[in-house]
């Protein structure tokens, strides 16, 4: 009888340890699902505060134009050099790279600039263009890191 007792005892005991040892599992497991969770939401927080709109564009010159676009989501966007930039006629926009002075076609912000604000109008100028044909439709799309776009339709000459 004593044996079964010290039995059913060390049985217990062990079912205690592999019940604790199955909660802590659990529990880094769920801490893990809370932060990707947490994280995934935030990312769908910022997009959805993110908004922008193109309001204008002109050509400065026969190969450069100039546009102004604002944030008027309620977010600031961050790293507003990692912005994409797309221009051309319409149907054969191609994208513009950033301030790379060595391929010739590029863009930047007309001032330097680390975060883009709510409220802030930027302006872009995009250089090194193909001459611009005079009575074309030309086509702007701006996109933001987080994937916000905006496009703006603009008759030249």
């Amino acid at each position: 009888m004593a044996s079964a007792v010290f039995t059913e005892a060390i049985l217990i005991v062990a079912s205690v340890i592999v019940a604790a040892g199955l909660a802590g599992v659990v529990m880094t497991k769920v801490g893990s699902f809370q932060s990707t969770f947490t994280q995934t939401t935030e990312n769908q927080k910022q997009t959805v505060l993110t908004s922008i709109k193109a309001i204008y564009l002109t050509n400065e010159t026969d190969t450069s134009v100039s546009a102004w676009v604002k944030n008027i989501g309620s977010y600031p966007i961050t790293n507003p050099q990692n912005t994409d930039v797309y221009f051309g006629q319409v149907n054969q926009m191609q994208r513009i790279p950033y301030s790379n002075p060595t391929s010739g076609l590029s863009w930047k912000f007309a001032s330097n600039l680390s975060v883009w604000n709510q409220t802030n109008t930027v302006q872009i100028d995009i250089s090194n263009l193909s001459t611009i044909q005079c009575g074309s439709t030309y086509e702007l799309q701006v996109t933001t890191p987080n994937g916000v776009s905006d496009q703006q339709y603009t008759r030249f000459c």
